[in-house]
């Protein structure tokens, strides 16, 4: 069913129609990847129930899309995080409520939907000891970026308009004043970080003499440059990673891994678990946990907008170290009772 521009939408409206109208509506005013993330929860939504009536579509419905997506995501064939979950769920919710806005329809099927107890949370986690040697010790392009994200903590989008000029070599600090948003064809340049807010993180010593060696050679302006020296672009940043982590496999991964990937018709295969920058900004912050900083100076060095996303982090990884002193508990006891 095709509504035109001139006809009525109301509840026997197809639900990708209202779905498209209020992806319409909420677009205005807001980022880029803000309009992705929604882009990509409201196509969820459309593809499950396409031409389906909007008035036909009930609780138990919705409940079955989410558990579906729970099982399996058709584009990771893994599991959907329950915040994907809990993402599209409030997508949902608020284009029935923009249906009762906008006509006599007063339902919403979505709000006593509820999310499975054992969805699985996406959490990031840290690198190992031995993924920060790698760090360390593998030359390639991505490394500087690697490591200044995962010992000062920047953001990607703080680390591509990242300028040498940013970081005074004599009081070992790297001020972050600026990060790139995306937008239709690249990167913009903003002022401000995600939050709009600057901050100065303190570069390690031995980092910071190795910063000094990479601006003695450097041809760009950039910390991180493409290969003419210009800025990244949203390809080559992602390229740049890719070949990053391609090489990475390479060089780490096992005998028995690189055996099994040996004769594949479908190419190289992933042999290591991919190290992003997400995961980099995250061991930033176990690193600080581990090493004693206290919650409000992590808060300031991460640049959250509020310390309770840092205690969130923090109380995580106080579970974390739990159930590991409680499993090594059980070995001893094992070990030295039974």
């Amino acid at each position: 069913m095709v509504i035109t521009a001139t006809a009525m939408y109301d509840e026997n409206s197809p639900f990708n129609v209202w779905a498209d109208k209020w992806f319409l509506y909420k677009s205005v005013g807001i980022s880029d990847g803000y309009k992705s993330a929604i882009s990509s929860q409201v196509r969820y939504l459309s593809d499950y129930f396409g031409d389906t009536p909007v008035k036909e579509i009930r609780p138990m419905q919705i409940c079955d899309m989410i558990n579906e997506l729970a099982v399996e995501n058709p584009n990771t064939r893994r599991p959907s995080s329950k915040q994907l979950l809990k993402d599209i769920r409030c997508v949902a919710s608020s284009i029935f409520s923009y249906v009762s806005a906008n006509t006599n329809y007063d339902n919403n099927p979505a709000k006593v939907v509820t999310i499975p107890k054992d969805a699985p949370k996406n959490t990031r986690r840290a690198l190992t000891e031995e993924e920060i040697g790698w760090l360390i010790d593998f030359d390639h392009k991505a490394r500087l970026p690697a490591l200044i994200m995962c010992f000062c903590g920047l953001r990607a989008g703080e680390m591509i308009p990242l300028l040498w000029s940013d970081i005074d070599f004599t009081n070992g600090e790297i001020s972050v004043t600026k990060s790139v948003s995306r937008k239709t064809g690249g990167y913009k340049v903003k002022q401000g970080t995600k939050n709009g807010k600057k901050r100065k993180v303190r570069v390690p010593k031995s980092l910071l003499n190795k910063l000094q060696t990479y601006r003695d050679n450097a041809d760009s302006r950039y910390v991180c440059s493409k290969a003419d020296g210009d800025m990244h672009t949203v390809s080559s940043w992602r390229r740049l990673w890719d070949s990053y982590h391609t090489q990475l496999s390479h060089k780490y991964a096992t005998v028995k891994q690189s055996k099994q990937n040996l004769y594949s018709p479908k190419g190289v295969k992933v042999k290591i678990e991919k190290i992003t920058p997400h995961m980099l900004r995250h061991t930033f912050a176990t690193l600080l946990y581990t090493s004693g900083v206290d919650v409000l100076s992590a808060s300031k060095l991460l640049g959250h907008s509020n310390i309770s996303i840092t205690l969130e982090i923090y109380t995580h990884l106080k579970e974390e170290r739990y159930i590991i002193s409680i499993e090594n508990y059980e070995e001893y006891i094992e070990e030295r009772f039974f």
